[in-house]
C-alpha cells in the first residue's frame, strides 16, 4: 500500500513544532551531568530537537494529512533512538573523555561518513517505502537514521557535555542538525556526503594531535565536566 505525501495541517504542525522547540529549550537548560536521569533527558531532547526535523518528508508521507498518524510515526521513530541511548550511555561511562578522546570520536564519525554502509543507510533514509503503518514506518526510519547518524550523534553528545557553557554547545547542535538535514536531501550526492566526512576526519586528526601533545594536567575531560 502506498500513501501519497500530503502536507500536514496546522493542527499537526503546531504541536510538532512546539515539541521540537521544547527539545531545544531542554538542551539549553539541562545541566552538564552524567547521571542516568540527566543523560536520558538530554538524549531524548537531542532526538526531538535534532532528529525530528531531518525526517519531515517521511513523516508527511506517513501522516497522509492525519495528526494521529504523524504522532504514531514520531512514537516509532523516537522509540528506536531512546533504545539506542542505553548502549550510548554505557560507552560514555566507559571512556574518560579527554580532548584527545573527543577528537578520536569525531575521527570515527567522519571516517564512517566515507563507508559504503553509511552511504547506503543515507539512501535508505530517503527512500524507505511506506506500507501504511505509521508506527512501524517510524521505527524503520529511526533504525536507518540511527545507522547513518549514530557515530556522529555520539561525538556531538560527548562534545556538547564537555563544553563550558550552553551557548557553544547549542551552536554545535544546531550546526550538526543543519548538516544532517542537508545530507538527507535527495539532491545531496554521495560524493558531497563523503567530502564532509573527509573534512571532519582531517579537522579531528588535527585536534587529536594538538590534544595528545598537551600536558596531562591540562586536559579537561567530559567526564569531569559532566559530574
Amino acid at each position: 500500500m502506498t500513501v501519497a505525501t500530503t502536507r500536514l495541517g496546522t493542527v499537526a504542525v503546531v504541536p510538532i513544532a512546539a515539541t521540537v522547540a521544547a527539545g531545544w529549550l531542554a538542551l539549553a537548560l539541562l545541566p552538564s551531568a552524567h547521571s542516568p536521569g540527566v543523560f536520558a533527558a538530554m538524549w531524548l531532547a537531542m532526538t526531538v530537537a535534532m532528529m525530528l526535523p531531518t525526517v519531515a518528508r517521511p513523516m508527511q508521507r506517513a501522516a497522509g494529512g492525519s495528526p494521529a498518524r504523524a504522532w504514531a510515526f514520531i512514537a516509532g521513530y523516537s522509540a528506536v533512538w531512546l533504545a539506542a541511548g542505553v548502549p550510548a550511555y554505557a560507552v560514555i561511562q566507559l571512556v574518560d573523555w579527554t580532548p584527545a578522546w573527543i577528537a578520536f570520536a569525531w575521527i570515527i564519525a567522519g571516517a564512517y561518513q566515507l563507508t559504503p554502509l553509511m552511504q547506503r543507510m543515507v539512501r535508505d533514509c530517503r527512500s524507505v517505502r511506506f506500507d501504511g503503518r505509521p508506527l512501524g514506518y517510524g521505527a524503520r526510519q529511526g533504525g536507518r537514521c540511527l545507522a547513518s547518524c549514530g557515530p556522529l550523534m555520539l561525538a556531538v553528545m560527548v562534545t556538547s557535555m564537555a563544553l563550558p557553557s550552553p551557548v557553544p554547545a547549542l551552536l554545535l547542535l544546531a550546526g550538526v542538525t543543519v548538516a544532517i538535514c542537508w545530507q538527507k536531501r535527495p539532491a545531496t550526492g554521495a560524493r558531497a556526503v563523503a567530502t564532509v566526512g573527509l573534512v571532519v576526519v582531517l579537522g579531528a586528526v588535527g585536534a587529536f594531535v594538538l590534544a595528545a601533545g598537551q600536558p596531562a594536567g591540562s586536559h579537561h575531560s567530559a567526564g569531569s565536566s559532566m559530574s
